[in-house]
C-alpha cells in the first residue's frame, strides 16, 4: 500500500505541469512577503536599525528606502540568477550615471571661488541689496561688514 502511494506521489511531481504549477504558486507567495524596516535613534545619539519599532522612542519605517537584500529562493537555475544578477547591476548603473550626471552639472571648487571672491569685491563698496521681487532690502552697515568679513574667511578656507 505504501509502495503505490509514494508511486502515485512520484507521478504528480513528475509531472512537468503540476511541478510549474507547485513552482509558480511558491514564488508567488514569497514574493509578496516583506518586512519592514525601522531606524530610530537612541539618548545616546547612535543609530539603530530593526524589524520593529521601539516602544520607548521614536521611530521611521524605512522599508521603501532599503534595496531588498533577500531575493527568491528559486533561483536554482544559472538562468535565472544571471538575468537576476544582470537586472541588479543595470539598477546600479542607472544609480551611478544618475550620481555622476548631479556631480557634472555642479561648479568646481574653482568656480565658486570665482563667484565668491567677484561677490566679495561687489560687496566691499557701496551696494544694495534686493531681495528675490527686487525689492530694496535696509541692511546696515555694521551687516554688511559683518557679510564681507565672512564671505573672506570663506575664501581664505577654502580657495587659498
Amino acid at each position: 500500500f505504501i509502495s503505490r502511494i509514494s508511486a502515485v506521489i512520484m507521478l504528480i511531481f513528475n509531472n512537468t505541469l503540476m511541478h510549474s504549477l507547485i513552482l509558480i504558486l511558491l514564488l508567488a507567495t514569497s514574493l509578496s512577503i516583506r518586512s519592514e524596516v525601522y531606524q530610530w535613534t537612541d539618548n545616546n545619539g547612535n543609530t539603530h536599525f530593526g524589524d520593529r519599532p521601539p516602544a520607548n522612542s521614536e521611530s521611521r519605517n524605512i522599508s521603501n528606502q532599503v534595496k531588498q537584500i533577500n531575493i527568491s529562493s528559486d533561483l536554482s537555475s544559472p538562468e535565472m540568477m544571471l538575468r537576476h544578477e544582470q537586472k541588479k547591476e543595470e539598477e546600479e548603473k542607472k544609480l551611478r550615471d544618475a550620481w555622476q550626471e548631479q556631480r557634472k552639472n555642479r561648479p568646481t571648487k574653482a568656480e565658486k571661488c570665482k563667484e565668491a571672491q567677484r561677490i566679495l569685491r561687489t560687496i566691499k563698496g557701496r551696494v544694495v541689496f534686493v531681495d528675490e521681487q527686487g525689492k530694496d532690502l535696509k541692511i546696515s552697515e555694521v551687516k554688511r561688514k559683518q557679510r564681507a568679513k565672512q564671505l573672506e574667511d570663506n575664501i581664505r578656507k577654502n580657495c587659498e
